[in-house]
């Protein structure tokens, strides 16, 4: 063989020894698209820290991160490029759990396994996993909440509550309102002097309940408690009081009782100061990184070890329970996204 011939064989050799690894890479990396409602709430912020977190713990896994910007639409054509670059899965944070649908099925026919965060699909057996917190469950325990400072401040369960619903049309703000519909209306059943005066929906947003607010303090003035659908409804209602004239601290009989859900530092500082009486805290750090590492399961072929649906686990956080050794182990994931 003349030298010529050798070179070029070597070469093609070389070409071959790398084709094939570059090859073996490619099977062996895989990209995950994200799709969060918004960057605007806290909340999705450690949702997206959370989920960039466990990407980093898997080598092999690379991320395509895009927000909607609370625009169903946007995310309806986010998610469609996200399909058309051929990502290995998708992790979705729904805007509205029926407007997502198509784009989920046109996921499943592609053979893109879908991941849901927080929010589902509505569509059953479209998603992988559905990984949320019990939302009927936060708004039932909120329902109770008011009704046990309550009782400590008149010795009975009565009162006048408002009831600030969140974002209608999520999973989470039409399951919590649920939950908190329902255990209110059985509290009422024994304890007849509790009024539901108010309800209207805040759309998980701090200006809108600030707003809403303000129209209910002038139209009542004897409101007691208030229940938000998440803690931006709660940060809107809490400004309302104060500029309305109408803030007592805690343990004054004209306190105004606040309880809220997430675990946002916001909520956290008012909780600290006095202001808010607490938060249904989850932790989207925690609950995020799980999403992915059911994502990197699956693409390795542990399917069998996924929960088609879970609850990842909430807790109450109070002036007295914030800075416990048990929050702490929990998790005050507000704190840690604002560092």
């Amino acid at each position: 063989m003349s030298k010529l011939k050798q070179n070029l064989a070597a070469i093609a050799a070389v070409s071959c020894l790398a084709w094939a690894a570059s090859a073996a890479h490619a099977a062996d990396s895989y990209t995950v698209g994200l799709s969060v409602a918004t960057l605007a709430n806290p909340f999705f912020q450690g949702m997206t820290k959370g989920v960039q977190a466990g990407i980093a713990q898997h080598p092999d896994l690379k991320l395509i991160n895009t927000s909607a910007n609370g625009d169903a639409n946007t995310q309806t054509n986010q998610v469609t490029d996200l399909i058309n670059q051929h990502v290995a899965a998708l992790i979705l944070n729904p805007i509205n759990a029926n407007s997502i649908v198509p784009v989920v099925k046109e996921a499943n026919k592609k053979g893109i396994p879908v991941f849901t965060l927080d929010r589902g699909a509505a569509c059953g057996d479209c998603q992988v996993n559905f990984l949320e917190t019990d939302n009927v469950a936060l708004g039932k325990e909120g329902a109770d909440f008011i009704a046990e400072q309550l009782k400590k401040r008149y010795g009975s369960v009565k009162g006048n509550v408002v009831d600030l619903e969140g974002l209608l049309g999520t999973t989470a703000g039409d399951e919590r309102e649920q939950g908190f519909a329902a255990e209110l209306a059985v509290l009422q059943k024994d304890n007849p002097d509790l009024k539901l005066v108010a309800k209207q929906a805040a759309d998980f947003d701090a200006d809108k309940a600030f707003n809403i607010m303000t129209q209910l303090l002038a139209a009542h003035n004897d409101i007691d408690a208030v229940f938000n659908g998440n803690d931006d409804n709660a940060v809107g209602a809490i400004r309302a009081i104060r500029q309305a004239n109408r803030f007592a601290p805690i343990g004054d009989p004209k306190h105004i009782v606040i309880i809220s859900i997430d675990g946002t530092e916001q909520a956290l500082s008012a909780i600290r100061k006095g202001q808010m009486d607490g938060t249904l805290s989850q932790n989207p750090l925690t609950m995020a990184k799980q999403s992915v590492a059911y994502v990197e399961a699956y693409l390795h072929g542990d399917k069998a070890s996924i929960p088609a649906h879970q609850f990842w686990p909430h807790m109450l956080l109070t002036k007295e329970t914030i800075d416990s050794p048990a929050a702490k182990a929990y998790g005050l994931w507000g704190d840690e996204v604002s560092q």
